[in-house]
C-alpha cells in the first residue's frame, strides 16, 4: 500500500464532483427552521422511538448557520485513571473505558433535560450547543440554559463518579462556555456520524475548558450577556455557591429550566438504572481482542463493550492549520458555500487516504482534526517496528494529499496541516447509551501525546512520539530533529528517506540530519 499523485489526484476530482459549491445550501436556523426540525424529531421518535438532537442528520450538502452557546466539558482526571503503578494495564484501560462511558451517558441524560444539543465526545471532553430559542433575540436565555446546564453536568458528573463504581471513576469537572454564530455539517453516515459546528464560539470554549484548575470558565461575551460578576474557579467553595445562587436566580428571571440537587440524585439514580437494565450491573464489564491488521477492516458498528479492541498501535492526528480563522472569514464575506464544499474534500481525501493507501482506521473527525489509527503485524501480534514506519510513510500520505488540495481547490492556501504520532498500547470500543449516536472511542497514552504533538506542531511540521521513535527503524528516526520534528514531511521525502538512511552532518557537539527532498 502506498500514495501516489495520481490516485489522490482522481480522488481529489471524485470529491469535487460529489459536493460542488453550487449544490451546497446555506440556511440560517431560526423560528422557522425549529419548527420544521423538532416535527421531524418528534416523527423519528414517534416511527422508531430514538430520540434525535435538532440538527443532526445533515446532508453533506447542507450547512445551517446557528447562533449558539458553545459548551465544553472535560474531565480533569482522566489521565489519572489510564495508568496502574505507573503502567498503562488492561485493567487501567478497562478502568478508564468505564469512566469515559458513565461520563457519557450523564452527559447525553442531561443534556435532552436542557434541550442542549450534544455534538461530540472526545476522549475525556463533551462539546454540547444550546441552540433554543433560536437567533439573536434568544442568546440571553440561550447562556443562561447553558450556564445552568454547566452547573447541573458539573454536580451530576461528581456526584454519580464518586457513587457509581464504588468511587474509581471520581473526577473533578472543568467547562469551558462561549456563545456566538457557528456553522453546522455533517459528514458522516451509517454507524460512524459526525454532525460539526465550527467557527470561534466552539474553538474558544475548548480552549476555556484547558486547564488544571475545576470550574466553569466564561467568555467576556457570556459574562456580559448574563451580568455575571464571578467567574467561578472551582476551587473556593464560597465562589461555587455564589455562582450557582446567580445562575439561579438569572435562570428564575428568564424561566428556564431549574436544576435542584434533588435533580441530581434523580439523575445519578436514573443512570445506575439504565446501566443496570443494559449490562445488570452499574458498569460494564470490557472484554478486550487483539485486530488483525489492517486496521481498516474494524467496524465500529460491531465493537461494543463485551467485544472491544485493545492493542499496540500507532495513533495519529492531523489538523488543519488555520481552519477556525478561514471558517470565519467566510461567515463573514458570506462564502460559507465555498468553505463547506471545501471542508468535505479535504476531510474525504484525508480519510481516503489513510484507509485505501495505508490500511489505517478513521476514528472520527474532531472538529477539522482528523484522528486515524494504524497497525502492522499479525493476527496475535503488532509489529512495533514496521507500524511506526508505515505509520510515518500514512503522515507522509496526508501532507501530500493535503498539499494537493491546496493546487485543486480554492482559498485553502494559508492553511497548513499540523500531525502528531505516537505507539503504545490502546483500547477501540463504542462507548455511550444512545444507540446509534454512541461515541466511537480509541483512548491510550499514545492517543493523548499525539494529540498533544499535534497542537504543537506548526502549519508544516509532523511530530513522532519518544515511544514510537524508540520503536522505529534508524532510516525513520532520521527524518526527525532532535526535537520529535520534521518540516514538510510529504510522501516522497519519507519514501527516499527510508530507502537508505540520510547521512547525518556533524557541526562540532551536535549534528542534523541532511533531508532528502525538503525544497
Amino acid at each position: 500500500m502506498s500514495w501516489t499523485r495520481t490516485k489522490s489526484a482522481a480522488r481529489i476530482q471524485q470529491f469535487m464532483q460529489t459536493v460542488p459549491v453550487t449544490g451546497v445550501t446555506v440556511g440560517q436556523f431560526d423560528t422557522a427552521m425549529l419548527a420544521r426540525r423538532r416535527q421531524a424529531v418528534a416523527a423519528t421518535k414517534a416511527a422508531t422511538g430514538r430520540t434525535e438532537d435538532l440538527i443532526f442528520q445533515l446532508r453533506p450538502s447542507e450547512a445551517i448557520l446557528v447562533d449558539g452557546v458553545h459548551v465544553y466539558v472535560q474531565l480533569l482526571d482522566y489521565q489519572d485513571k489510564m495508568l496502574e503503578r505507573e503502567r498503562e494495564t488492561e485493567a487501567a484501560h478497562g478502568r478508564v473505558l468505564g469512566m469515559l462511558h458513565l461520563h457519557y451517558g450523564a452527559c447525553d441524560t442531561l443534556a435532552e433535560r436542557f434541550e442542549a444539543q450534544r455534538v461530540d465526545f472526545h476522549g475525556p471532553r463533551l462539546h454540547a450547543v444550546i441552540i433554543t430559542p433560536p437567533g439573536a433575540a434568544g442568546e440571553q436565555v440561550r447562556v443562561l440554559r447553558a450556564l445552568e446546564f454547566a452547573d447541573a453536568l458539573k454536580r451530576t458528573i461528581e456526584a454519580a463518579s464518586r457513587t457509581i463504581g464504588n468511587g474509581e471513576f471520581a473526577t473533578r469537572v472543568r467547562i469551558g462556555i462561549d456563545s456566538g454564530l457557528a456553522v453546522a455539517v455533517n459528514s458522516g453516515r451509517g454507524s460512524e456520524p459526525e454532525p460539526l459546528f465550527l467557527g470561534s464560539p466552539a474553538n474558544y470554549a475548548a480552549k476555556l475548558a484547558e486547564g488544571a484548575d475545576e470550574g466553569i470558565y466564561i467568555s467576556d461575551r457570556v459574562r456580559a450577556i448574563a451580568h455575571l460578576s464571578l467567574v467561578y474557579g472551582g476551587l473556593q467553595a464560597e465562589r461555587h455557591v455564589e455562582m450557582s445562587a446567580q445562575i439561579k436566580a438569572l435562570g428564575a428571571a428568564a424561566a428556564t429550566t431549574k436544576f435542584t440537587d434533588a435533580d441530581v440524585g434523580v439523575a445519578v439514580n436514573g443512570l445506575k438504572s439504565l446501566m443496570a437494565q443494559r449490562y445488570g450491573v452499574e458498569t460494564p464489564n470490557f472484554a478486550f481482542h487483539h485486530h488483525e491488521p489492517p486496521l481498516r477492516s474494524i467496524d465500529f458498528g460491531e465493537v461494543s463493550p463485551s467485544r472491544a479492541i485493545r492493542m499496540e498501535l500507532v495513533s495519529i492526528f492531523a489538523d488543519l492549520s488555520g481552519f477556525t480563522k478561514y471558517v470565519d472569514n467566510c461567515i463573514r464575506t458570506g462564502r460559507v458555500a465555498d468553505m463547506v464544499a471545501n471542508l468535505h474534500v479535504l476531510r474525504k481525501e484525508l480519510a481516503a487516504s489513510l484507509r485505501e493507501d495505508f490500511g489505517g482506521k478513521k476514528v472520527r473527525f474532531i472538529g477539522d482534526c482528523l484522528h486515524g489509527l494504524l497497525a502492522e503485524g499479525t493476527r496475535f501480534q503488532t509489529d512495533a517496528g514496521a507500524s511506526v514506519k508505515a505509520a510515518v510513510h500514512a503522515s507522509g500520505g496526508l501532507r501530500s494529499s493535503f498539499e494537493l488540495c491546496q493546487e485543486l481547490l480554492p482559498e485553502i492556501a494559508t492553511l497548513g496541516l499540523a500531525i502528531g504520532l505516537e505507539y503504545g498500547a490502546t483500547p477501540i470500543c463504542r462507548l455511550g447509551l444512545r444507540g446509534d449516536r454512541s461515541v466511537r472511542c480509541a483512548v491510550s497514552k499514545a492517543v493523548s501525546r499525539s494529540e498533544e504533538l499535534q497542537s504543537g506542531c506548526k502549519r508544516t511540521e509532523t511530530a513522532m512520539g519518544p515511544r514510537a521513535h524508540s520503536q522505529a527503524p534508524v532510516a525513520v528516526r532520521q527524518l526527525f530533529d532532535r526535537d520529535g520534528k520534521a518540516q514538510g514531511l510529504d510522501y516522497e521525502t519519507v519514501a527516499v528517506g527510508t530507502v537508505a538512511a540520510p547521512a547525518v552532518v556533524s557541526s562540532g557537539s551536535a549534528s542534523r540530519t541532511a533531508q532528502p527532498h525538503t525544497q
